[in-house]
């Protein structure tokens, strides 16, 4: 999930307008010497226990039961870094409007949620851009288990065995 995750992201930013190589590490933004930077850091996976259970009907018409074991928050930190306040700005938004309310991983929907955004400029910050705004992004997800469910009809018959 990490990873498709942190592509999503990267592939957002690269439409939302930058240019350069998006960062994956703090110590490859830190060593950047570009006003002009974007980046995706992973920041937290968290997990708390779930017993929601939902029946559905799989491609094959086979009915299954699917039980969420754990709930699962992936927390990325996204990084723009701009020379011009309006173009830091106009990409922020642009990535904004772009993301979607989830994405499907595994044959599961994992919504996305975006949190607080902190700008912060060339005094405040270890990039060499004038401003930047880092804004954390949370990916909503699960740990599921299937099941297969049998039909009344065949529970008689393996009572009626017995």
């Amino acid at each position: 999930m990490i990873g498709q995750c942190k592509e999503y992201l990267i592939q957002k930013l690269k439409d939302a307008g930058i240019k350069s190589k998006v960062h994956t590490s703090m110590k490859t933004l830190e060593k950047s010497n570009e006003s002009h930077v974007g980046a995706v850091l992973f920041e937290s996976d968290a997990y708390t226990r779930s017993g929601s259970k939902t029946i559905y009907v799989d491609q094959e018409g086979v009915k299954r039961k699917r039980v969420k074991v754990f709930n699962r928050k992936t927390s990325f930190m996204v990084v723009i870094g701009e020379y011009e306040e309006s173009k830091c700005e106009n990409i922020f938004e642009n990535l904004i409007a772009l993301l979607d309310r989830g994405i499907v991983i595994d044959g599961n929907f994992t919504a996305i949620e975006v949190e607080d955004a902190d700008w912060v400029d060339e005094s405040d910050s270890i990039l060499k851009a004038k401003i930047a705004v880092q804004v954390k992004i949370t990916f909503d997800g699960g740990i599921y288990k299937d099941s297969a469910l049998g039909t009344m009809s065949e529970l008689e018959q393996t009572l009626e065995k017995e």
